[in-house]
């Protein structure tokens, strides 16, 4: 059985009618602006993942029978849904836990081919799933060079691009920040690394959500993102241009017929109901008319930005309308700890993140000490941003 098949109508059904009604978990007593942390879950992935486990087609892969057939086709149907998200007919993909466990294995896969020396780019704006792992490669004699932000977090292109050099061999970069927003011309600055024989790996993690995200057009050489922050399961994946990379093999890696291929990348069993997930969601968002849903995302976004900023005592940190951005509003009450902000908020059914959001690189470019994130998804409504906006001007009066 293929997977088309055996999902049916099912993604027609869950696609029709109005966006928010299309995600189980939703409540309108509930305002979540949780997503840059982890979106609610589409109902064809909850409807598919479950069928699937519900079903007698559960196996492990290369097996040679017909469930164990069906685990081959879940990765090959995916790895379909997600060419044609990210616009990557080209090239291979790897699927694993999440976008740090990828990230952490491509480095450490690449590692042996770098020598003392050599160096990598790394910016301050960057999430650390996309800094850790190749600041660790300080131990073989590799040189780290980093970008710095602008006092408004913004991440000019010469910020990166001045670092560049003949022993450039990475460049890291974020395609949209998690903590401020910002959305860096990746484009400009993989033309610049390629310019000197450099590949460019790029976290995409908050940009899929909210941004049509074309390969081509970005230029990098590696591209990975995780699927529970664009309405699927926790899984991470991990798109590779072709002939990338051409490392070592990894001690622990699963034999492979392909020892320099993608397989070296994928350790253990596949977690073939989360990569069934990534690739219904995958299918999901393009089914949307992505250019009305990013519209209608930055719109609530400008809006929750213009309500926070104007409360007396705030202070917004998050990029703002002269940046190009991903629509997600990061701010500190004076006097207030972010801890104490965001409890507040919990106290009036809205959902928000608080801390540094693993890009302590990052705030402490703008800012001293915790912050309080919100972001917009796609099932968040006016009546969400006039909640919070609300709720937040009693905490500054309390």
């Amino acid at each position: 059985m293929n997977v088309d098949d055996f999902l049916g109508p099912l993604l027609d059904e869950c696609t029709a009618g109005p966006l928010p009604g299309q995600f189980p978990g939703r409540r309108d007593d509930d305002h979540r602006f949780d997503g840059p942390g982890g979106t609610l879950v589409h109902g064809a992935v909850v409807a598919a993942v479950a069928r699937h486990l519900g079903s007698g087609l559960v196996a492990n892969d290369h097996g040679g029978f017909p469930a164990s057939d069906f685990s081959d086709a879940i990765v090959s149907w995916s790895a379909a849904r997600l060419r044609e998200l990210l616009g990557a007919p080209d090239g291979d993909f790897v699927f694993g836990p999440n976008m740090t466990g990828l990230t952490t294995t491509f480095v450490r896969s690449v590692a042996p081919g770098l020598r003392p020396g050599d160096e990598i780019v790394v910016t301050k704006l960057d999430h650390e799933a996309n800094r850790a792992p190749w600041l660790a490669l300080t131990d073989r004699g590799v040189v780290i060079r980093e970008a710095v932000l602008e006092p408004s977090g913004a991440l000019p292109v010469q910020a990166v691009t001045e670092l560049i050099g003949a022993r450039t061999r990475w460049v890291a970069v974020t395609a949209a920040s998690n903590a401020l927003g910002f959305v860096p011309d990746v484009r400009a600055i993989a033309a610049a690394a390629h310019a000197v024989g450099a590949k460019v790996f790029v976290d995409g993690v908050q940009a899929v959500a909210h941004r049509r995200t074309e390969m081509s057009e970005l230029g990098c050489d590696a591209f990975v993102t995780a699927s529970y922050k664009w309405y699927g399961p926790h899984a991470g994946v991990l798109w590779l241009a072709p002939g990338v990379p051409a490392g070592a093999r990894l001690a622990e890696q699963v034999p492979s017929a392909e020892p320099d291929g993608p397989g070296h990348l994928q350790l253990g069993t596949t977690n073939f109901e989360a990569v069934l997930g990534a690739g219904v969601a995958a299918a999901v968002l393009s089914r949307w008319d992505r250019a009305v849903v990013a519209e209608r995302e930055q719109r609530l976004g400008d809006a929750l930005r213009a309500g926070v900023a104007e409360l007396p005592g705030v202070r917004v940190l998050s990029a703002g309308p002269e940046h190009e951005r991903v629509p997600l509003v990061t701010f500190q009450v004076d006097g207030m700890p972010a801890e104490v902000v965001a409890k507040h908020l919990t106290e009036q059914r809205i959902s928000v993140w608080h801390g540094t959001f693993y890009a302590s690189a990052a705030m402490r470019s703008v800012a001293e000490g915790d912050a309080v994130r919100a972001g917009i998804a796609c099932y968040t409504g006016e009546s969400d941003v006039d909640a919070l906006v609300r709720a937040l001007a009693g905490v500054v009066r309390a």
